[in-house]
């Protein structure tokens, strides 16, 4: 039962996951986001092509579809598997929030295209555990702040996701299990955000000019 638990979880994760809040959000206002910038669907481009006014929704929205799916997972170990291991509870999360991770990245509603995952990334690791969570949105508005570029907040989110996780995990803070979900996040992020890395080598990456 355990293990039907975790691979539903994985299931609705990536299902929720792929919602494509961003061209929704873009296309209220006769927008294509895939037709503009990047061409990815999460909040930055959404702000490029619409302004503030999709851009805003769209971060809410993909924060909220990674955080709900690990709040649904616990909910439902709770209420029909009340003596369910606690590692395994852990393990259903951490799987949960992976899978909206790469169903954000890999929509499958969008022929398996998305967003880089920043956003969905820190939103779910805040649900995960409060403690990771915490460190890694500080760390990564810090990083827009001081860089104003996205795509460093982005993969700073991904890297300090998977680096707390193990620190805590080695303090016995935080149960190992959300390791995996660091690394799923890690490597979603890097993947998709090879074309910045390649812009920011060449000087090229845009940067955000909202101050």
């Amino acid at each position: 039962m355990e293990l039907l638990l975790i691979i539903a979880g994985a299931l609705l994760g990536y299902l929720l996951g792929s919602v494509p809040v961003g061209l929704l959000a873009a296309r209220m206002y006769g927008v294509d986001i895939r037709t503009v910038g990047s061409g990815r669907t999460g909040a930055t481009n959404a702000w490029r092509a619409a302004g503030l006014k999709a851009a805003i929704p769209t971060l809410l929205g993909d924060a909220l579809k990674g955080a709900a799916a690990v709040l649904l997972i616990r909910y439902a170990a709770g209420a029909f598997f009340p003596d369910m291991d606690a590692i395994a509870v852990a393990a259903a999360a951490a799987l949960a929030g992976a899978a909206a991770v790469v169903g954000h990245n890999w929509s499958l509603y969008l022929g398996f295209k998305g967003g880089a995952g920043g956003i969905t990334t820190a939103a779910t690791i805040l649900a995960i555990s409060p403690l990771i969570g915490g460190v890694v949105c500080l760390v990564g508005l810090l990083l827009i702040w001081w860089s104003r570029m996205a795509s460093i907040g982005t993969y700073s989110v991904s890297v300090t996701s998977l680096v707390c996780a193990v620190v805590f995990a080695v303090a016995g803070q935080t149960p190992w299990p959300y390791v995996i979900f660091g690394l799923v996040a890690y490597l979603a992020v890097t993947i998709s955000l090879s074309r910045n890395r390649q812009a920011l080598r060449d000087g090229e990456e845009r940067v955000i000019t909202l101050w």
